[in-house]
């Protein structure tokens, strides 16, 4: 052997000696760590809370939580401009008392118009369109029923709000 060969040799029997001397633990998949510092794997032991069986009610989150005031930290209300003003008109023109809802109708008709506009499905929008008809079927807002409200949001915005 040369004495490159024999360097190349002395080499490769550190590296394989360093190598078999890591881990001195199992290092198959159904050996056991060394340390106990390894994570539970997701969803097992480790957790604080105990489960609540499916069947029992834990009573933590029984109501909805209250409506965020205006004057709330962090709060911003959408912008109304002209765009917004006439599509609030346009919703008062079908029936539909605005006043008390106008940042909720202004957010749902500019949330329609982004779904829209970013080829989002339809039913993307109607789930929008029929959460603020509720809103406004159960405040009173209008006396038509919450289908037609759902209508009247989707294409008021389309017409009024949407480029």
């Amino acid at each position: 052997m040369t004495g490159r060969g024999a360097a190349l040799a002395a080499a490769l029997l550190v590296v394989v000696g360093t190598a078999t001397a890591c881990g001195g633990g199992d290092s198959t998949v159904s050996g056991v760590p060394d340390s106990g510092s390894v994570a539970p794997p997701p969803g097992g032991a480790g957790t604080s809370s105990p489960r609540v069986a499916a069947s029992e009610d834990s009573g933590r989150f029984t109501e909805a939580p209250a409506p965020v005031a205006s004057d709330a930290p962090g709060y911003t209300a959408p912008i109304v401009g002209a765009r917004e003003r006439g599509y609030l008109a346009a919703l008062e023109a079908k029936g539909i008392d605005t006043a008390a809802m106008s940042d909720s109708l202004v957010a749902a008709g500019n949330t329609i118009c982004r779904i829209r506009s970013t080829g989002g499905a339809a039913g993307e929008t109607t789930t929008i369109a029929d959460a603020v008809a509720g809103q406004i079927s159960v405040g009173g807002y209008s006396d038509r029923d919450v289908d037609e409200l759902s209508r009247i949001v989707v294409d008021v915005a389309a017409g009024q709000l949407c480029p």
